[in-house]
């Protein structure tokens, strides 16, 4: 009989069939080989996610940091100043188009925005103050705001939270070179245009109607287009003051909010998309020393869950001044609601803010308010501190104010109390008058009840309504130019019949320029979408690529 043969490595068993020792000695390969890729293959994915970490901690390296004054330490929701700044001191890298140090001396502010980020929801919201705005400047008066750049940061961040009453976190200025960048290493974005388009001192151009990509210099000459010009019934027509200027912060807006959808979609999917942004972001940005890189970093991640069409971008309410020809007055009651607006955006269910958070600085002295009753109705001023005693508010004493002559309230405030008087402004029905008085310490506040008292909001106030303003020429609210992606569209481009959009070629630069005709000045909004001026009766904005 046979013996039999046991398969291992060839050999054959011994006599007796027996089992072969040597072979019961040696381990299978195979779990060792195993073993062996499953190690590699982490250790790998341990080197990809350290060198990718390593990237980006080098290229966030790169941002340039200074000492910024003023700034608030943040719990929770976060501020950033967001400044567009039009320096012409650029360097090597610099645009030319826009002149030099030596031409334009010094910085303005070209763009302000704040930016409300609420990480425990991911929300975001943006909120726009016109450059143009009038307000008062430390040591230089009622001036327009983006004189306070000039005068550095630490003077913007000082106007922002002592007129506007929001605290802000933390600062971030690009510039021309930085823009071109980005927009640049996104690819681009598609805008809509009903007409050819121009801007001669920007230098956007748009040769016809349609969607068109927009990219480098000609993204930047949009967003800083203050000289809007449209071709209409073979004229150039242009967007009158201040319509030009607050028409200018719908266009920033709506960039942003295409930039941020695009880089959604491209950045966080391609690697080489992602370092083309961080380039362009990192090589000219400049933020505030506490700005550090893991914030950033989770800011990003905040960003990754929020949905950029979404996003709700206001304007601060103002009114064309009467005062300063092409300048913007504030209108206090709108202003204060839509500071408690923004400061409430995003907070998860049942939260709000109490008057100490919402005050400039968190380690700030709880505000201590008098009230003095200004009206004469008896009982009134006692009324009132026992509202705002139960809304949280810290009541000093009660009593009657000099006269009894006040039709309106009036909240008094002191140097480091102008975010507690917004706060407080924005609690009672109807508002308030603010009134900076010099012999007020600390956050004490002051609240003469006046004709029109009627009470204290909702803790957490209602959708955001300007107030009826009487309109005539050169008269404009802001929030109603730039309400955002969820208010209606304006009455030009309600029940619209769609027609064909033709690409018209634009007339040689140079043509005079004429009155625009009525209804097409306007810029609008259809479906969320930012339109520019020129959109016609029965003319349907198309549907650029996202």
């Amino acid at each position: 009989m046979a013996p039999r043969t046991a398969r291992d490595g060839g050999r054959q068993a011994g006599p007796g069939n027996g089992p072969d020792l040597g072979a019961l000695a040696r381990p299978r390969r195979w779990p060792r080989r195993l073993l062996l890729s499953t190690n590699l293959f982490v250790l790998v994915v341990l080197l990809a996610g350290a060198s990718a970490y390593g990237y980006v901690q080098w290229r966030l390296d790169q941002v340039h940091r200074i000492s910024v004054t003023g700034l608030q330490p943040a719990s929770g929701p976060i501020t950033i100043l967001m400044v567009g700044s039009d320096t012409r001191a650029l360097g090597s890298g610099g645009s030319a188009a826009f002149g030099n140090a030596a031409q334009v001396v010094g910085q303005r502010s070209d763009t302000i925005v704040l930016a409300r980020v609420v990480p425990a929801t991911s929300s975001i919201a943006l909120l726009s103050v016109p450059r143009d705005l009038l307000v008062n400047v430390p040591g230089l008066g009622t001036t327009r705001i983006n004189a306070a750049f000039n005068g550095g940061p630490n003077l913007l961040v000082k106007t922002i939270e002592q007129d506007i009453g929001i605290p802000v976190n933390h600062f971030a200025v690009v510039n021309f070179a930085t823009f071109t960048k980005l927009a640049d290493a996104i690819g681009g974005v598609y805008q809509y245009f009903p007409t050819p388009a121009r801007d001669l001192f920007s230098g956007l151009e748009i040769p016809h109607a349609g969607c068109y990509l927009l990219t480098g210099a000609q993204a930047l000459g949009f967003v800083r287009s203050r000289e809007y010009q449209y071709y209409a019934n073979g004229t150039w027509d242009y967007q009158l003051v201040p319509e030009s200027d607050l028409a200018r912060i719908q266009r920033q807006q709506a960039f942003i909010k295409l930039a941020v959808r695009k880089a959604e979609h491209s950045a966080l999917s391609n690697p080489f998309t992602l370092n083309r942004v961080l380039s362009g972001l990192t090589s000219s940005l400049t933020v505030d020393q506490g700005f550090s890189n893991s914030l950033m970093v989770n800011l990003a991640l905040t960003m990754r869950h929020t949905n950029a069409a979404g996003i709700p971008n206001w304007t601060y309410p103002n009114v064309n001044s009467a005062a300063v020809p092409g300048a913007l007055d504030p209108v206090p009651a709108a202003d204060q609601q839509m500071v408690h607006q923004f400061l409430t955006y995003g907070l998860p269910a049942g939260a709000s803010p109490s008057p100490t958070t919402t005050a400039v600085g968190a380690a700030s002295p709880t505000p201590v308010v008098q009230v003095l009753n200004g009206s004469g109705l008896s009982g009134q001023a006692g009324q009132a501190a026992a509202a705002l005693r139960a809304a949280g508010w810290k009541i000093g004493s009660t009593g009657n104010a000099a006269n009894f002559n006040y039709t309106q309230n009036v909240v008094e405030y002191g140097a480091a109390g102008a975010a507690p008087a917004h706060a407080l402004a924005a609690r009672l029905k109807g508002g308030a008058v603010l009134q900076a008085v010099s012999s007020l310490s600390g956050g004490h506040l002051v609240l003469v009840t006046g004709q029109d008292y009627n009470g204290l909001s909702s803790a957490r106030a209602a959708a955001f309504t300007a107030p009826a303003v009487t309109r005539h020429p050169h008269v404009v609210l802001a929030s109603a130019l730039s309400a955002g992606p969820t208010s209606p569209p304006l009455a030009s481009l309600e029940a619209l019949a769609p027609n064909g959009t033709t690409s018209t070629t634009a007339p040689a630069a140079g043509q005079g320029l004429t009155q625009p005709p009525t209804g097409l000045d306007s810029s609008s909004y259809y479906h969320g979408e930012y339109v520019p001026p020129g959109l016609a009766p029965g003319q349907v904005p198309q549907t650029c690529p996202s």
